[in-house]
Parts: C-alpha cells; structure tokens; sequence
C-alpha cells in the first residue's frame, strides 16, 4: 500500500514540476516579447533621430542656398550702380 502512495506522490510532484515548467515557458514568451517590443522602439527612435538629421541638413541647405542667392543679388546691385554712372 505504501508503495501506492509513494507513487500517487511522485505524480503529484511530476504534475507540479511539469505546471512549474509551464509557468516558466511562458515567461520566457512574454520576455521575448517584450524584447522585441523594445527591439522595434528603439529602431523606431532610431528611424527617428534619422529623420531628424535630414531635415538638419535639408534647412542648412536651404540657408546656405539663400545665403548665395543674397550675394548673387548683392552682386547685380552693384551691376546697376556702374551702369547708372
């Protein structure tokens, strides 16, 4: 009879041991989860951050081409004033 229980016992452990494992594998999912979730923020951040410095580089541009454009007028005034002498 001991021997019944004995292994009534180790089904139980087994049943716990296997929810336990359970339990564990699905906790690996969610951090894997979460990992990818951050995974793809930062890439999001990163695209960004991208997005960013282009428009940087595209108003500097713009600056910069007003800037020549400024001079190019600055240069035909001066044009008109030798031809008004």
């Amino acid at each position: 009879m001991s021997s019944k229980l004995e292994l009534h016992k180790q089904g139980e452990d087994m049943a716990n041991k296997d929810k336990i494992i359970d339990k564990i594998e699905k906790k690996i999912d969610s951090i894997e989860k979460l990992h990818d979730k951050e995974s793809m923020m930062c890439e999001e951040v990163k695209d960004l951050l991208a997005d960013l410095r282009d428009q940087e580089e595209d108003e500097k541009w713009e600056d910069d081409s007003e800037e020549d454009f400024d001079e190019d007028n600055d240069d035909e005034d001066i044009d008109e004033e030798e031809d008004k002498e």
